[in-house]
């Protein structure tokens, strides 16, 4: 397409966006290059669809005179895109206020301007103190409005014994106590989910950085200070603490706006939910619904109208599981289905609407929905397929011996095809293949019950909890040995 790097980025741009855009092209200050302006007012008429046709090199020399050729129009269209940058650059300065102040601080010490200096940086700080979040770019701005006041001429005027460079290196210490802070939470996060160690050097240094902060004054560093202890607690009772104290302040906030610091907060509430859930946790898993229903309250959800397959599917699974009622489960895949990527939606929305068939009893209404969701390229997301296919065939007709052997024996098989993919997920589905073995093998019932308390004894893994329930209740159908023997 002509002119395509061009038309890439205005398509990115809202209606108000675009009209300020134009205001700064057409603005005599800014001294963008005439052609550059004729090329954005014919592409101003075309927004937002830039039809092809539109914008042909012949389309563009027939409105334009001065841009008869396509090497004229490339080169305008270079010329804007260079603009664009230094619109949304500015655009960016301008929306940030503390980044306005600082360069008008740094602008006020080049010019000697003393007595605008010192009015601007008493108004930053008064700004930085009533700030409510109390977050990280707070904490970096009052590094940065000290460093200038110190290193401005004034400052440098008045050094004496009693004027040293302790604030910087406290404001220092503190802005990088914080962001530390917040990337550890984030590397703890990564190793529980993904295994990916780091180094954790100078934790308690941080903490005690921090320790003047850790109060409802300051709710940001309060916040992650919980976040990080929850996050590295070894034990969910050791988690439950911190834990509570993060989920009372998202309950409590009636602000129209959510703080930036539980927005952030969110996700690492989420993880440690689903951490302790896949330990075998049944109360974090509901609590993990609790984050979601507040995420959809404040609008999180989504991600630029977009939602995750794999947040998707959690969601709806942990509903099921946990005892959502199928109403909520329905109306969930029905207004968030839409969200999904388009390549990925029938595969997932397939794959919930067998969980909601399953959370109806439906089960072989479940195990069609089930059999039409295909995730070849995904070994893992297949294998929770197979594993709920199991279930609900189990759980539609549990004689059917012979059919659920088969589809053990199967889903055995593509364990061993794709060992190499599934990494430590491998020994969950390999324990759930095997009780679902031993649950259809006929055994009596001394043997089943030697099952179950077998099945205690391991370690959590997906499936274990209806596998004990089905044991359960197969188990009051089996009659004892002697009394079988007996007829």
């Amino acid at each position: 397409m002509h002119l395509s790097k061009l038309i890439y980025v205005l398509k990115a741009l809202d209606t108000q966006t675009f009209k300020r855009f134009g205001e700064y092209v057409n603005s005599d200050y800014f001294k963008v290059p005439k052609a550059s302006i004729q090329l954005f007012q014919h592409l101003e008429k075309v927004y937002p669809d830039f039809r092809e046709t539109k914008i042909h090199p012949t389309a563009i020399s027939a409105k334009v005179p001065n841009l008869k050729t396509a090497v004229k129009q490339a080169k305008a269209g270079t010329e804007l895109l260079k603009a664009f940058e230094n619109f949304v650059a500015l655009e960016d300065c301008q929306g940030n206020e503390r980044n306005k102040y600082w360069h008008q601080l740094n602008s006020f010490n080049k010019l000697h301007l003393s007595e605008q200096f010192s009015k601007l940086y008493e108004k930053a700080q008064d700004e930085l103190d009533k700030c409510p979040d109390q977050d990280v770019d707070t904490f970096l701005y009052r590094h940065e409005f000290t460093e200038l006041y110190f290193n401005s001429f004034d400052g440098k005027l008045g050094r004496s014994s009693q004027n040293d460079i302790t604030p910087i290196l406290k404001t220092l210490d503190e802005y990088y106590a914080l962001k530390k802070l917040r990337y550890l939470c984030e590397a703890i996060n990564r190793k529980n989910v993904l295994g990916i160690d780091f180094a954790s050097d100078h934790i308690q240094m941080l903490l005690e950085i921090l320790k003047p902060y850790d109060n409802e004054r300051y709710p940001y560093v309060h916040l992650f200070i919980n976040v990080f202890r929850m996050l590295s607690a070894k034990t969910y009772e050791d988690s439950e603490l911190p834990y509570l104290a993060l989920k009372q302040t998202a309950s409590r906030f009636d602000k129209k706006v959510l703080s930036s610091g539980l927005t952030e907060c969110v996700e690492s509430a989420i993880s440690s939910c689903l951490f302790w859930s896949a330990q075998g946790i049944e109360n974090a898993g509901k609590e993990y619904l609790w984050w979601i229903e507040f995420k959809i309250k404040w609008n999180l959800l989504l991600d630029n109208g977009k939602i995750t397959p794999i947040a998707f599917r959690n969601i709806v699974s942990s509903a099921t599981i946990y005892g959502k009622n199928s109403e909520w489960i329905r109306q969930f895949i029905k207004v968030y289905s839409q969200n999904l990527p388009a390549e990925e939606r029938d595969t997932n929305v397939a794959f919930a609407l067998g969980l909601y068939y399953y959370s109806t009893k439906e089960h072989s209404t479940a195990v069609r929905y089930f059999l039409n969701a295909q995730a070849k390229e995904e070994v893992v997301f297949n294998a929770i397929i197979r594993r709920w296919q199991w279930m609900s065939t189990y759980e539609a007709n549990p004689a059917e011996t012979d059919l659920l052997l088969n589809q053990a024996l199967a889903f055995e098989k593509y364990l061993l095809r794709n060992k190499t993919e599934f990494h430590h997920y491998k020994a969950g589905f390999t324990s759930f293949i095997t009780y679902c073995k031993k649950l259809i093998s006929g055994c009596s019932k001394k043997d089943q019950l030697a099952n179950i308390e077998a099945l205690e004894m391991e370690r959590h893994f997906p499936g274990k909890p209806w596998l004990l329930q089905q044991y359960n209740t197969a188990t009051q159908r089996i009659r004892p040995f002697a009394e079988q023997t007996l007829v």
